[in-house]
């Protein structure tokens, strides 16, 4: 049998699981930067010393770690793109 069969249709496919994980990590930034920035303005708007401490601490912190899902994002992306450049030149290779 040369069609796909039921047996097919059954097994997700890589691409199809890295394809539905890609916009999570595009948002996941923006998520984490928007609470960032309102536990930092909660800080500034609560008038409670103790409060407006943890709130900004926790507001920039959330705000750096941001920064670094970003560039682990930038860096999976990259090594990604690298797999499929070098896999594309090992079967051009081949041929």
């Amino acid at each position: 049998m040369t069609g796909p069969g039921p047996q097919d249709e059954a097994k997700p496919r890589p691409s199809a699981v890295r394809r539905s994980a890609a916009p999570v990590l595009i948002v996941l930034p923006s998520v984490v930067s928007g609470i960032g920035v309102a536990f930092i303005l909660a800080g500034i708007f609560i008038d409670h010393e103790l409060i407006r401490g943890i709130f900004l601490s926790i507001g920039v912190m959330l705000l750096w770690l941001d920064f670094f899902i970003t560039m682990a994002i930038f860096r999976f992306s990259l090594r990604s793109i690298d797999r499929r450049l070098r896999r594309m030149e090992d079967d051009r290779l081949q041929r």
